[in-house]
């Protein structure tokens, strides 16, 4: 984690003070911070966001309370260039005026010292407007890069999910975010932040695996212990602080269980296929993942959607060549082109159509 708090101080608020003692203003402080490039589309999906701040300006005083701000691990933290992020502070008056502001900067590294640098100073910006219908139901994306990529002729099934359902009925946003595991979306905050969201009624799709495998405490330090029991492993973390990870299987149960409490429906789904062919036949079964995901499911009560297994199919009867082209380039074998993404969200919502009970027929659209 890299503690962002400076990020809040990063936008001024000026009051013009009277003489009296008596309360001037009250001001309601909002500071969220962005990946540039990957949010633009996603105006409702910050990577962390600060709690709304009760700012009560006197003459005399100005009390606020206290607040902080933090991010996970850079997307970009292994790229030669860094990547930038963008500190939003939206400060609404009681009188109904809104200001925002925006101020950009990058993480530095550790070995530089860590800390952040501003690379543009504070603008003001219009205030970003949320697509959100707060009277319909959320379906709530959790995933890693395979549902969200904006890199180069990436896209996740995510990104494409939205189309088939109908916006006048149910929001969806997908919040997956790339490089994620099931650990790492948690102790990020990045659950913690849509969990806040998530009222009765909301469905959450949850998918993780590809990230799971990595370290436990080196690098982006997103590993789980294999399995579904309850295993636990104590881990010094770089900076020095001890963490207790846990099983794969662990970790989808917080997930179900902390959905369930808000009333929501979750849904677990095996992790998509990768492009991996041996003298022509597609590999299945490419990992342990999926058939954990499927056992929690089972032993938890909730619908999965065996995702691989569709995706397989479509690509053994499309063939190697032409499932070439359904990824954004010939030496990544995990991340799809639009097409892919296309082909992905389509069997997403052919298992969604499936489900026991049938709980979204009334949100897909028709035409």
């Amino acid at each position: 984690m890299v503690d962002c708090s400076q990020a809040t101080a990063l936008v001024g608020v000026r009051v013009e003070l009277g003489n009296s003692g008596a309360t001037i203003a009250e001001v309601s402080v909002k500071t969220e911070v962005f990946e540039v490039g990957f949010d633009g589309g996603q105006p409702d999906s910050p990577v962390a966001v600060t709690e709304i701040v009760k700012i009560k300006i006197s003459a005399s005083e100005i009390t606020m309370t206290d607040s902080r701000l933090s991010i996970g691990t850079p997307f970009f933290s292994t790229k030669s260039v860094p990547q930038p992020y963008a500190a939003v502070t939206t400060l609404e008056f009681a009188s109904g005026q809104v200001d925002s502001s925006e101020t950009r900067f990058i993480l530095l590294a550790p070995e530089s010292g860590g800390g952040l640098l501003i690379c543009r100073e504070t603008t003001r910006v219009p205030p970003r407007v949320s697509r959100i219908n707060p009277q319909l139901p959320l379906l709530f994306i959790v995933s890693d890069s395979t549902a969200f990529s904006n890199g180069q002729n990436q896209l996740g099934w995510g990104d494409r999910l939205a189309r088939f359902f109908d916006a006048g009925k149910i929001n969806v946003l997908n919040r997956a975010r790339p490089g994620r595991s099931a650990r790492s979306f948690r102790s990020e905050g990045l659950w913690r932040r849509l969990l806040a969201e998530m009222k009765a009624g909301d469905f959450v799709l949850i998918q993780f695996g590809h990230n799971d495998a990595d370290k436990l405490a080196e690098g982006r330090c997103r590993g789980v212990l294999p399995g579904v029991h309850e295993q636990t492993q104590e881990v010094v973390m770089p900076e020095g602080t001890c963490e207790i990870v846990r099983t794969y299987g662990w970790y989808l149960r917080q997930f179900i269980a902390e959905a369930k409490a808000k009333g929501a429906t979750p849904v677990l789904l095996s992790l998509t296929v990768k492009n991996v062919w041996e003298n022509g036949r597609l590999l299945r079964n490419q990992s342990q993942y999926g058939h954990w995901a499927a056992q929690v499911a089972q032993a938890s009560g909730v619908d999965f959607i065996d995702l691989n297994q569709m995706i397989a199919e479509r690509y053994h009867a499309l063939g190697q060549e032409k499932v070439q082209l359904l990824f954004c380039s010939a030496s990544d074998n995990v991340h799809t082109s639009p097409a892919g993404a296309e082909l992905n969200a389509a069997c997403v919502v052919d298992g969604l159509k499936r489900l026991s009970g049938r709980p979204l027929e009334l949100c897909f659209r028709t035409e």
